[in-house]
């Protein structure tokens, strides 16, 4: 029984000691804003994809590729934005805002549209069934993703997949 427990124990602290020596292992490249920059990055976030560079859109264009047009919303509130429309993909809400080019739309509506889906969450903010809600205002953001194409930044409900045809179809 002795042996038993001394052979647990050994185990035990050979564990421990090869946990402690992998992750205190580095090899010296790191530097402490890398991993600041590591840390920020929110894994439940998709990434953004940027697509057509030279390509110059309208939403008559989405509109031929399958989505609905609702609605023409104020393009005040977004600098550099020409015109913003509303509307459905496959039963999702999408927003598409048109600028004159790709370099713009990163330049001016990157920051906002990441703003837009949350990326850059308020301090207290958390999800509630796939939708983010500040915990201070109760304020909900519809759009969880979004692409630029072109000159257009195209802001999809909840995944980039799920407007995925969409985005193929720009531009065919």
């Amino acid at each position: 029984m002795h042996n038993i427990k001394f052979l647990f124990v050994l185990v035990v602290l050979a564990a421990i000691s090869i946990s402690v020596v992998a992750c205190s292992s580095s090899n010296g490249a790191e530097s402490v804003s890398d991993s600041v920059i590591e840390s920020d990055v929110d894994p439940d976030v998709d990434p953004i994809k940027i697509t057509l560079p030279d390509g110059v859109f309208t939403a008559d264009d989405v509109e031929a590729a399958g989505w609905k047009n609702s609605k023409e919303l104020s393009p005040e509130t977004l600098p550099g934005a020409t015109s913003v429309w509303y509307g459905f993909y496959q039963q999702r809400d999408v927003e598409v805002r048109v600028y004159e080019s790709q370099g713009e739309a990163i330049s001016l509506g990157q920051d906002l549209a990441d703003t837009a889906i949350g990326r850059h969450k308020p301090m207290g903010a958390y999800r509630v069934t796939g939708v983010l809600t500040n915990a201070r205002t109760s304020t909900r953001t519809s759009f969880l993703s979004y692409a630029i194409v072109g000159n257009l930044i195209l802001l999809c409900e909840i995944k980039i997949e799920d407007c995925q045809g969409l985005l193929d179809g720009i531009g065919q």
